[in-house]
């Protein structure tokens, strides 16, 4: 699955292949471990345009995929 969206900040669209992602599922999150993560984000006030983390940056989507990686809130990581 293809996900495209534009930048917010320029409108360059950008497209995120999951399935590409998930080859390397060792590193990944389980679904059920990522499904967490998302609810978290989804509800996090600083979610922008529904899809970007204010605090880093990222696509909260791309980035609740990677086991490895924590919330970036700072002070208190929310997961």
């Amino acid at each position: 699955m293809t996900e495209k969206r534009g930048c917010k900040s320029c409108g360059f669209p950008e497209s995120i292949d999951f399935d590409q992602l998930m080859e390397g599922a060792e590193q990944t999150a389980s679904d059920e471990l990522y499904e967490q993560r998302l609810d978290l984000c989804m509800a996090c006030p600083s979610l922008l345009y529904g899809s970007t983390c204010s605090f880093s940056g990222d696509i909260v989507h791309y980035r609740a995929l990677f086991k490895e990686k924590s919330c970036p809130r700072p002070g208190s990581s929310v997961w």
